[in-house]
């Protein structure tokens, strides 16, 4: 390791000028005021609206001829049941599951893989494929409507694949049932309008119980005359669509900016709430209208999301001028939602946590950023605060800002790639110092590496802030039983640091390295950690993350042709505070570069390696291979492994993969 940690003492510190504002009672108001006709909520749409151009798809690289711009087309809420179970996946929120590519239902894996789903049984101790099928509906030809399937939440034998089509506009709601013997029968296929959902960070599908959560954006300005609320349609290949309003007009909520003073109010955020076992699919929500720029979050009692202007910007804004950001609470129990007036912006949706026994939600916020939107989370910067906002704060808001909500944190400056997670009673933050030159070429005739990653830990109670220098950019900052992991990387080696949070004051208590090596995947159901279950209060326990091994020493990409070429699967025991390496579980070589017949999401957004620990037992998920591993004296060994790669197509093939 070239350099070492290093503590900083106090510094970061600013003054109020990112909370100035009026005090602030509880609001009597019982929350937001819902339109009362489609002509009213056209007057609002036309009184704060920007013009937008055609819809485009961010997961094409216009830069690519194939790729062209493409024109989006187009309930009762009931009390939810959190069933609290096992789970393989890196959820926030206990009882709140969120889509993924990989799942488990009792000892039987599934998995979603470039647009088919597979499903996997570990019964007896063995490792066995099951079935296979296309993750759309018979008749559908992905390729002509540019469609791309990105989540996955099972539900009993139900499962349901979440994606989005371009060609066709919407999101997409695909349910299958599995039998015990892990067949896949295709149930319906559905249309919700929307606007592209993703983020780079964040999902968009949750599942509470047997109730399968969405958000998704519907773009105002391209819903004309607005006749086209947010609808939900059963794809038939034999028939046109029957439409039906999943959030009629008496479902859509003023936000206090709308049609105020010429600010933009163009978005219908949308929360869609469906019954995923029901015979029919039965679906409703409510949207609010309000700026684009978001950051969505669910908890076990309510959904979040917290709206802001496009590019929510303090630093630069006249004085006077400050743009307003606005904090919804829509409650899982069926009531009419509510507002706080606020101030920053969230980096993403790990800047929340709900704390129902404090009756608060506790926020990091920023004073530059672009909401979570596509890329949005990465531009985070700036000053910083952590808002620990009362329910008794939500209402209509009409009340400004209260300042002693907000403490003033160590800002971010000019970082990008901000990280942040809550940890039981402690904020963990990251920013990136840049010292100068180019950050991938050699530097060994330098004293200071290109970058190096700042830690800051904030205790939600009593104690002072902590702040550490750590090795290169930080890229994850995850839980470990009740202390954290903070994963970083430089242009050499990657870096695992546990940080011990239950003492009298957090302290780094190990860090571990692997040579030269990367992290090959940043979005958070990358990594697990499973304790042990004699580990009472989860310190012991293994954790697994992907890693890209460099066997070229002058750097170079992990990505060829626009597939990712996976490495391994790095698996480490925790004891105690110490960090023992087991070992990894390898791609084969060259076998992300098979033939597979793709003709659907062949480029892999959500990531293709997850670690997975189910009964006991320890896989890889590496692209299309699943490695089963077992722990003997120490070391990871290899036990089995196969390959879901479906045959060499014949024929023609997609014009994109030519």
């Amino acid at each position: 390791m070239a350099h070492g940690l290093r503590t900083l003492v106090g510094g970061g510190l600013f003054a109020l000028a990112i909370l100035a504002g009026g005090d602030a009672a509880a609001s009597e108001e019982p929350g937001l005021a819902a339109f009362g006709s489609i002509a009213e909520l056209q007057a609002a749409v036309a009184a704060g609206q920007t013009q937008t151009g055609p819809a485009t798809d961010p997961k094409c690289p216009p830069e690519l001829e194939e790729c062209r711009n493409r024109e989006i087309e187009e309930v009762v809420v009931t009390g939810s049941r959190i069933v609290s179970g096992p789970t393989i996946t890196n959820n926030q929120e206990a009882g709140v599951d969120e889509g993924d590519i990989v799942k488990a239902r009792g000892d039987t894996l599934v998995i979603l893989r470039r647009g088919r789903l597979f499903s996997v049984s570990t019964a007896g101790g063995g490792l066995r494929a099951m079935d296979a099928i296309d993750a759309y509906a018979p008749g559908v030809v992905p390729v002509v409507y540019d469609d791309w399937y990105d989540e996955m939440l099972v539900s009993g034998d139900w499962v349901v694949v979440i994606g989005y089509s371009y060609g066709r506009g919407g999101t997409e709601i695909n349910r299958f049932r599995m039998d015990a013997a892990g067949r896949f029968t295709f149930v319906d296929s559905h249309h919700l309008t929307s606007d592209d959902y993703y983020s780079s960070r964040n999902y968009a599908s949750r599942l509470i119980g047997e109730e399968l959560v969405l958000y998704t954006p519907v773009d105002a300005g391209r819903v004309e005359p607005l006749k086209d609320l947010p609808m939900l349609s059963r794809w038939r290949i034999d028939r046109d669509p029957v439409r039906t309003t999943v959030v009629p007009v008496e479902n859509i909520y003023r936000s206090p900016e709308t049609g105020d003073d010429g600010r933009v109010a163009d978005t219908l955020h949308t929360i869609v709430r469906c019954d995923l076992t029901a015979a029919e699919l039965a679906c409703g929500g409510v949207a609010i209208l309000g700026p684009r720029s978001r950051n969505y979050y669910v908890a076990s009692s309510a959904v979040y999301v917290w709206m802001a202007d496009g590019h929510w910007d303090w630093d630069t804004a006249p004085k006077g001028e400050e743009p307003p950001a606005w904090l919804y609470r829509v409650s899982l129990d069926g009531a009419a939602p509510q507002v706080a007036a606020t101030r920053g912006i969230p980096i993403d949706q790990f800047s929340f946590r709900e704390d129902p026994e404090e009756g608060s939600i506790a926020v990091m916020v920023v004073s530059q950023g672009r909401g979570e939107s596509m890329w949005g989370a990465e531009a985070a910067r700036g000053r910083a605060a952590l808002l620990i906002l009362p329910f008794s704060r939500f209402g209509d808001g009409s009340d400004a800002p209260d300042d002693d909500d907000y403490r003033i944190l160590p800002a971010l400056g000019e970082s990008y790639e901000a990280r942040n997670r809550f940890v039981g009673d402690h904020l963990l933050y990251s920013s990136t110092v840049y010292n100068g030159g180019c950050r991938w070429c050699a530097r060994d005739d330098d004293v200071l590496p290109p970058y190096e990653g700042v830690l800051t830990i904030v205790p939600l109670k009593d104690g002072p802030v902590q702040r550490y220098m750590l090795p290169g950019k930080i890229g994850r900052i995850e839980e470990m039983g009740r202390d954290a992991m903070v994963v970083s990387t430089t242009e050499d080696d990657m870096s695992f640091t546990t940080v011990a949070l239950t003492g009298l004051r957090p302290v780094i208590s190990d860090q571990f390295v692997i040579l030269s090596a990367e992290e090959s995947e940043e979005r958070s159901h990358a990594f697990y950690f499973m304790p042990d279950r004699d580990s009472a209060d989860g310190s012991r326990g293994v954790l697994g993350l992907p890693v890209f091994r460099r066997l070229d020493p002058d750097g170079g990409s992990h990505f060829d042709d626009g597939r990712s070429e996976i490495g391994a699967l790095a698996f480490m025991r925790r004891g105690g505070s110490r960090l023992t390496a087991l070992g990894t579980l390898d791609a084969t070589p060259g076998a992300a570069r098979a033939d597979d017949g793709c003709v659907a999401s062949c480029y892999d957004w959500y990531g293709d390696a997850r670690p997975i620990f189910l009964n006991d037992r320890i896989f890889g998920l590496l692209g299309s291979e699943l490695v089963e591993g077992r722990e003997r004296a120490g070391r990871l060994r290899e036990l089995r492994r196969i390959d879901m790669t479906p045959p060499a197509p014949s024929g023609p093939r997609p014009y994109y993969l030519d």
